[in-house]
C-alpha cells in the first residue's frame, strides 16, 4: 500500500483546499513545519479518511461523539463550513487497483453527518461507499494502525511504562492470535444457540450451565488482572512521584536539615580530634622529634663513640693487666713482650676522644638510631595526617550548615513526601487486598474450567451420532480445546520469531551493542525482558531514556516486518527526547527501512540542516508547512525548510 495524494479541504489550520502529492521514488517523504504549523493534522486527515470513527485519533480524543470530533476539525475562514478529506492510494506498485476515499461534512447544523464516497480505479463503486469499514479492516486493520500511523512524543511515554494491555492485544492482533479469540467465541454462539434449542436434553443444558459458570469466572479473572495491573501502573506512578519529591527535597538541603544535629556533633567530635593531635605532635616537638633534624649528626656520634668506646674498653683491659701482671710471680719474656705490643698500637693511634660518652649515653643514641627516630616521624606523619582528615570534615560541615536552607520551603515538601508515602501504603494495601482476591478467583476459575471439563468430557463420551446437533455440540467442543492448544503453540512459536526480530532490530539501532544481547518475550503475559550476554535479565530503569525509546520503536519496527503487510509508515515528532546519537541511528538506518514509504513529520530542530544531509538520499518527496500569523491559517509548499528541492 502506498499513499499516492491527501486533499484537506477547510480542515485544521488548512484553509481552503490543500494537497500533498507523492510522486517520488525514494521511501522518504519529509514534510516539516514548527510546532502548531498542522503537521499532527495530517495524520489525523490520514487516519480520518481511512477509518472514519474507527480511527484511534478520535477514540483517544476529548470527543464524546464522532460529530464533534468532526465539526472540531471546521476551518471557518471561508465561511462555508464545510470540510472534507480525500486519501488516494494504491494496493501495490503496479498501481493495479487504486481506491480514493472521500470523506465530507460541515458544521452548520446541530447535527455534524458524515458523508462517504469510494471510487476504485477512478469509477464509483457503491459496494466500496457502503462497505468501507469492513473493507479496510482487512487491508490495515484499525488496532494495529498505531504500529504504522504513529506520533513520537506517544512513543516516548510508551517507553516509561510497561507494557499496556491495549499494546499486547495489539501485538496479538498483529500476530493473528485474535482471529483463535474470535473463532472460539463465535463456535460458543454456536453451543449456545444449540443448547438453547436442545432444552429437553437436561445433560446439555447442565454442560451448558457450566459453560457459562466457566467463562464468568474466567471474565471475573480478567478484569480482577486489569485492575491490578491498573493498580500497579499507578503504584509506579506515585512510587516515581516520590522520587522526584525526596530528591528535590535533598536539593533544597532536606538531607543537611535532618542531619543538623548530628553533623554539629560530628563537628565537634572532629575539632577535639584536632586538638587532640595537635597536642601529641606538640608533646613530640618537646621532646625527640627535633632530633629528625640532625639524624645524619646522630649517626656519626653513634660511630665515633663506638669507636672511643672500643678504645677506652683497651685501655681498661690494658691497665688490668699490667696491675695483673705486677703481681704475677713467675715473669715471663712473652707477657712482657706482649704488653709492650699493646702499647705501642695504642700510642701508635694519635685520635683523641671527641665525645666521651658514657656507657648509658651511648645506649641512648644507639636506641634513637636504630628506630626511636623512625617510630617518632612515622608518628608524626600519622598524626598530621589525622589532624588534616579531622579538619577536612570540619570544613565540608561547616560548608554544609552554611548552605542557605528555606525551613518553610522543606516542611511543604516534607509534609507532601509524608502524604505521598501515605498513598503509597494505602495503595499497596489496596494491591495486596486485589491480588488474594485473584487467587480466590483464580482458584474459582480453576474449579470452574475442572468441573466443565470433567462434565463435557463425560457427556461428550457418551454422545452417539445420531442427533447432529448433539455431533455438532461434541466437536465444537473438542475445536474449542484443540484451539486452546493451537493458541498457546502459536504464540509461543510467533513471540519467539518477534523477539528475535526485535532484537535485531534494537541492535541496529543501539548505540550500546552488548548491554542488551538479546530480548526475550514472555509468550502468554506478552512481557518483554532484556537478557546480557549471561543470560542475566537486565533491570529496564538501567536503561536511558533513549534506549528505552529506541526499544519501543524496535517493537514497532520488528511487528511490521513480522506482519509482513506493506503499508506506509507515518511518524509525527519522530526524534522525540532522543540524544544525537540516537537520532543519526534513526535517520541512518529506520527511516529508509521503515518501509517502502516513510512519510515523515518534523520540525528544523528535530530533522536539522546536517540530519537532512545526511538522509538526503533517501528523501523523495519534500514539503514545508507554512503559517500565516495574520490569517492563522497553513498553506503547503515544495522543499523542506529551503533546504533542498522536491524530488519527483
Amino acid at each position: 500500500m502506498r499513499i499516492k495524494r491527501l486533499i484537506m479541504h477547510n480542515f485544521g489550520v488548512y484553509a481552503g483546499t490543500n494537497g500533498l502529492e507523492f510522486k517520488g521514488n525514494k521511501p522518504v517523504i519529509l514534510i516539516g513545519g514548527m510546532n502548531g504549523r498542522g503537521k499532527t493534522t495530517i495524520l489525523e486527515a490520514v487516519l480520518l479518511g481511512l477509518y472514519g470513527s474507527n480511527s484511534f485519533a478520535y477514540t483517544e480524543s476529548k470527543y464524546t461523539t464522532y460529530g464533534q470530533y468532526l465539526k472540531s476539525y471546521v476551518n471557518r475562514a471561508d465561511g462555508s463550513l464545510e470540510s472534507y478529506v480525500e486519501i488516494e492510494f494504491s494496493m501495490d506498485d503496479f498501481e493495479e487497483e487504486v481506491y480514493c476515499v472521500h470523506r465530507e461534512w460541515d458544521g452548520n447544523s446541530q447535527r455534524v453527518r458524515e458523508k462517504i464516497r469510494v471510487r476504485k480505479n477512478g469509477e464509483e463503486n457503491t459496494f466500496l461507499t457502503d462497505n468501507w469499514a469492513m473493507f479496510v479492516e482487512n487491508i490495515l486493520p484499525s488496532a494495529l494502525s498505531s504500529f504504522f500511523f504513529f506520533d513520537g512524543e506517544k512513543i516516548a511515554e510508551l517507553a516509561v511504562e510497561e507494557t499496556s494491555e491495549q499494546m499486547k492485544e495489539s501485538v496479538k492482533a498483529m500476530l493473528g492470535i485474535t482471529v483463535l479469540d474470535i473463532l472460539q467465541g463465535d463456535i460458543g454462539r454456536i453451543i449456545s444457540r444449540i443448547s438453547k434449542e436442545n432444552n429437553g436434553n437436561q445433560d446439555l443444558k447442565r454442560l451448558e450451565e457450566l459453560r457459562i459458570v466457566k467463562e464468568e469466572a474466567e471474565k471475573a479473572l480478567g478484569k480482577a488482572d486489569e485492575r491490578l495491573q491498573t493498580l500497579n501502573l499507578e503504584m509506579q506512578e506515585l512510587q516515581l512521584n516520590l522520587e522526584k519529591l525526596n530528591v528535590e527535597y535533598s536539593v533544597k538541603g532536606g538531607g543537611i536539615l535532618e542531619q543538623k544535629n548530628m553533623l554539629l556533633k560530628q563537628r565537634a567530635e572532629s575539632i577535639a580530634a584536632v586538638a587532640s593531635c595537635q597536642e601529641q605532635l606538640i608533646e613530640l616537638v618537646a621532646g625527640e622529634m627535633p632530633l629528625l633534624l640532625v639524624s645524619e649528626l646522630l649517626r656519626d656520634i653513634q660511630n665515633q663513640s663506638q669507636i672511643e668506646h672500643e678504645r677506652k674498653l683497651n685501655r681498661m683491659a690494658l691497665d688490668k693487666i699490667k696491675s695483673t701482671y705486677g703481681k704475677f710471680s713467675e715473669k715471663s719474656d712473652q707477657i712482657t713482650g706482649f704488653i709492650e705490643f699493646m702499647q705501642k698500637e695504642m700510642s701508635a693511634s694519635k685520635e683523641e676522644d671527641v665525645y666521651r660518652l658514657s656507657d648509658l649515653n651511648l645506649f641512648q643514641i644507639d636506641a634513637l638510631n636504630i628506630d626511636g627516630l623512625q617510630r617518632c616521624g612515622d608518628k608524626a606523619k600519622s598524626l598530621i595526617s589525622k589532624r588534616n582528615n579531622y579538619q577536612k570534615n570540619v570544613d565540608d560541615i561547616d560548608n554544609s550548615l552554611s548552605v542557605d536552607i528555606d525551613e518553610k520551603s522543606l516542611k511543604d515538601l516534607f509534609n507532601a513526601i509524608r502524604n505521598k508515602e501515605r498513598e503509597i501504603t494505602k495503595k499497596q494495601i489496596e494491591i495486596d487486598i486485589l491480588e488474594k482476591e485473584r487467587t480466590s478467583l483464580h482458584g474459582t476459575q480453576v474449579i470452574a474450567e475442572s468441573e466443565f471439563g470433567k462434565y463435557a468430557e463425560g457427556i461428550l463420551s457418551v454422545l452417539e451420532s445420531v442427533d447432529s446437533n448433539e455431533r455438532t455440540v461434541k466437536y465444537a467442543h473438542m475445536a474449542i480445546e484443540i484451539i486452546k492448544l493451537y493458541r498457546v503453540r502459536l504464540q509461543e512459536r510467533k513471540t519467539n520469531v518477534l523477539a528475535q526480530t526485535m532484537t535485531e532490530c534494537y541492535k541496529k539501532l543501539a548505540n550500546k551493542k552488548k548491554l542488551v544481547d538479546y530480548i526475550k518475550m514472555d509468550s502468554e503475559s506478552l512481557d518483554l525482558h532484556y537478557m546480557n550476554n549471561e543470560g542475566v535479565e537486565i533491570a529496564k530503569k538501567r536503561l536511558s531514556a533513549g534506549e528505552k525509546q529506541l526499544m519501543v520503536i524496535s517493537l514497532l519496527w520488528a511487528l511490521a516486518i513480522c506482519s509482513k503487510k506493506k503499508l506506509p509508515v507515518i511518524i509525527d515528532t519522530p526524534l522525540s527526547r532522543l540524544d544525537s546519537s540516537h537520532r543519526q541511528a534513526l535517520i541512518k538506518i529506520y527511516f529508509p527501512k521503515a518501509s517502502d514509504q516513510t512519510i515523515i513529520l518534523s520540525t528544523d530542530s528535530e530533522i536539522d540542516e546536517n540530519y537532512y544531509s545526511l538522509m538526503k538520499n533517501s528523501v523523495g518527496d519534500e514539503f514545508t508547512l507554512k503559517y500565516n500569523d495574520e490569517t492563522k491559517n497553513t498553506t503547503i509548499t515544495p522543499g523542506y525548510f529551503g533546504w533542498g528541492g522536491s524530488e519527483s
